[in-house]
């Protein structure tokens, strides 16, 4: 998922905002957004948490899933 992730990130460069955390790093924000499993994406509009889910995703269905907000 990770590269999938860092080329979206690439490729929507000044569209969106794209940013990966180390739950093993960060356990109390893991928690605080209740991550359960790895990967899991969190998208935001406007600082306001829109959707959440299990994030191993086809680029193909990441891009259908950040349309509406680019």
């Amino acid at each position: 998922m990770a590269p999938i992730i860092d080329q979206f990130g690439v490729e929507s460069k000044g569209k969106v905002r794209v940013g990966k955390l180390n739950v093993e790093a960060s356990p109390v924000l893991a928690a605080k957004y209740n991550i359960m499993s790895v990967p899991f994406i969190f998208i935001f509009d406007n600082g306001q948490m829109k959707e959440s889910g299990p994030g191993g995703l086809q680029k193909h269905d990441l891009m259908m899933k950040m349309a509406p907000y680019i």
